[in-house]
């Protein structure tokens, strides 16, 4: 049975392309789209959870049939049902669902098996069928393809411009080609077609070329095929040629044709007019005189029957061969191996006519694959590209092998992306991660490297055959030079390269900067760091912390500084006395030993209501007040005159009342009960 794959992105002509040349060539068309949305179909009339894999167990129950392009699920036509918009938005869902898609896979395998199939989609021959006798790979721009669905879509009412389609169809294949399960990939033996510039029939009149070329079908008219055996009526006998009757054709066989013939034997001392000769046709072709099918016969084609087996084994093995140029026609050469012509089609080489002509006159060889053994037809069709790319893929593999991780090798820079540079490095490239390019971050690529620049990386991973590639691995870190050159405690004098909300910029080495957090500053709170320095400024600093993981280091001025708030000792509640030094709308700043404080202005009196803390403070008042907040770590002390205050007064009235209590005899029950009884008496 003859299987034709069909792949290419949505939008390439795959299904239309598909469904004409199975009504030309009478084969059965399989749309596998149409089975995933039929699945969908059955699944949502059950009423099932698409997302859960163990929904899809009726598959196994389900029956899938093609028809005059129509799809019968369970026996009954659903093309129409199918496309209703409920089963376009969903039919995505069961798609990546692997049990589904192994499940269809085997299901369309077998159901190509038994019959002459047409099989479009996206990983056909990939996938579905890797083996079968054609694959073809159609292809189209995204704007082409967006004009093509434009006007699809707008038969059937839906009004889109060219731009929402094509940035539609180029997200769709994006998704397409890197999803998980079963991307759109072009097969390696696939013969690409680009319909950008094609009519529908131009498309199908190609694929049906492809389709003789490599002897699939027969030549029905007259019935009979290249290799097919015969026997005639000898109606005439020449010196080099015995003309033949075979049915109602004509036929020729020439003596270099005829096995046992013997250079200057004479043909009419072996054969007769009127005698019956058998062979096998070589050629079918056309009577010069007459414009009739003339058959060219041959008995050495006996043997080729004999060679075939081979090639068809070298078919299997992939084996390289090397053949000589014998012949060169508008669509190919003719290559001799071991005295078999096979033929070479020009799609399937990198040279145009005109390089083979000049191969063919020096009698040079290709080196090719067996891609295609026709017994029918005696016909063995080879691929040059298929042989490079298997020569190209090999030394990649044997290049790939001899690499390991921590070698240094020399490479080219051949392109360049947004994320990395890709580097030759014989036979196999690899890539250098823009963040493997310098210690420095990388914006732009073009800015470190061009194509063309010989450059020494480092190898750093091997996985999945990729290479990754490291420039700045062979070069030491600017973070070793700065922990060599400073350690947590060193003090210097720093430039300032940057100022920013957090603080400063401290250049410590020509590739390494510090931090000096603002709050490292100073340790009073009254001194701010804003718009005390300018870019170029140097500051003494000292270094309070290197972080070698995050690789970040942090300074301090303040740490150079005598922190005056560590000999102040405090405990929230202390009395303690405070000079007022100045003012401001929110209270008093006041001053205790050699630390700045404050006292709020709702924390000044409890006698009266006051708005500002004039109205009962002057400069350089000394006055009593309680610790509300002490964080010598902050710089931070906020005292209060109003609690100082209502601690005097609770002072001073548990003091009467002690003195009350001593000066006043106490009186029980029992001495008023013993007070009365002496009444009595």
């Amino acid at each position: 049975m003859i299987k034709i794959a069909i792949d290419g992105p949505a939008g390439a002509g795959k299904s239309t392309i598909a469904q004409k040349i199975a009504s030309k060539l009478g084969f059965v068309y399989i749309d596998t789209g149409a089975m995933y949305r039929a699945v969908t179909y059955k699944a949502l009339q059950l009423g099932l959870d698409l997302e859960d894999p163990k929904s899809y167990d009726f598959l196994r129950d389900t029956t899938f049939n093609f028809k005059d392009n129509c799809i019968y699920l369970d026996g009954k036509d659903v093309s129409k049902e199918i496309r209703t918009l409920e089963v376009t938005e969903n039919v995505s869902t069961p798609s990546k669902i692997p049990f589904v898609r192994d499940y269809l896979v085997q299901y369309q395998r077998k159901m190509s098996k038994d019959k002459d199939v047409v099989m479009d989609g996206r990983d056909i021959g990939t996938v579905v069928l890797p083996d079968a006798d054609l694959k073809i790979y159609l292809d189209a721009s995204s704007y082409e393809r967006a004009k093509r669905r434009m006007i699809e879509r707008k038969s059937k009412g839906i009004d889109q411009t060219i731009a929402e389609i094509q940035k539609e169809i180029e997200i769709r294949d994006l998704k397409d080609s890197t999803r998980e399960v079963s991307p759109l990939k072009k097969a390696d033996d696939a013969v690409v077609i680009d319909t950008s510039n094609m009519t529908i029939d131009e498309v199908v009149d190609t694929i049906v070329l492809l389709i003789n070329e490599r002897g699939l079908l027969k030549m029905s008219e007259l019935q009979l095929t290249v290799g097919q055996e015969v026997v005639g009526t000898i109606t005439n006998v020449t010196r080099d040629a015995l003309y033949l009757i075979v049915g109602d054709s004509k036929a020729v066989i020439y003596s270099n044709d005829i096995e046992g013939y013997s250079e200057g034997q004479r043909l009419s001392d072996q054969y007769n007019e009127g005698g019956e000769f058998k062979a096998l046709i070589k050629q079918i072709d056309k009577d010069k005189e007459t414009g009739e099918p003339l058959l060219i016969l041959s008995t050495r084609l006996y043997k080729v029957l004999e060679i075939l087996p081979t090639f068809e084994q070298l078919r299997e093995t992939e084996e390289i061969i090397s053949a000589q140029v014998v012949r060169v026609d508008s669509r190919g050469a003719y290559l001799n191996y071991n005295d078999f012509n096979v033929y070479l089609p020009l799609r399937q080489s990198y040279l145009n006519s005109k390089a083979l002509h000049q191969l063919r006159k020096e009698k040079a060889t290709i080196d090719v694959v067996v891609t295609n053994v026709n017994f029918n037809k005696l016909q063995v069709t080879v691929s040059q590209i298929i042989a490079a790319n298997k020569t190209a893929r090999l030394e990649r593999e044997e290049a790939y092998s001899n690499l390991e991780v921590g070698m240094v090798v020399e490479g080219k820079v051949v392109d360049l992306k947004d994320f990395g540079a890709i580097i030759d490095i014989g036979k196999v490239t690899g890539l250098l991660h823009r963040t493997e390019i310098t210690h420095k971050r990388v914006r732009n690529v073009g800015d470190y490297l061009s194509i063309g620049d010989i450059v020494k990386v480092k190898i750093i991973n091997l996985a999945d055959n990729k290479i990754g590639l490291s420039m700045k691995a062979l070069v030491k870190h600017p973070w070793d030079d700065l922990t060599e050159k400073y350690q947590v405690g060193d003090i210097f004098d720093g430039e300032i390269v940057k100022i920013i909300d957090a603080g400063l910029i401290i250049k410590m080495t020509e590739e390494v900067s510090g931090l000096m957090p603002a709050r490292e500053y100073s340790w009073l709170i009254t001194e701010r760091l804003e718009g005390q320095y300018e870019v170029g400024d140097t500051i003494k600093v000292k270094v309070i912390n290197i972080d070698n993981k995050a690789r970040r280091i942090t300074l301090s001025h303040r740490e150079t500084k005598e922190n005056t708030w560590g000999n102040i000792k405090l405990n929230v509640g202390d009395a303690i006395k405070v000079k007022v030094v100045g003012f401001n709308q929110a209270g008093a700043q006041v001053s205790y030993k050699d630390v700045m404080g404050f006292l709020p202005i709702a924390e000044i009196t409890n006698e009266k209501r006051i708005s500002k803390p004039e109205e009962v403070l002057n400069i350089d008042d000394e006055i009593n007040v309680l610790v509300k907040t002490f964080e010598p770590l902050r710089a931070r002390l906020v005292v209060s005159a109003k609690s100082y205050q209502y601690a005097k007064e609770r002072e001073t009235f548990n003091q009467y009342f002690k003195e009350q209590a001593e000066s006043i005899p106490t009186t029980t029950i029992a001495d008023l009960l013993g007070d009365k009884l002496k009444e009595f008496k």
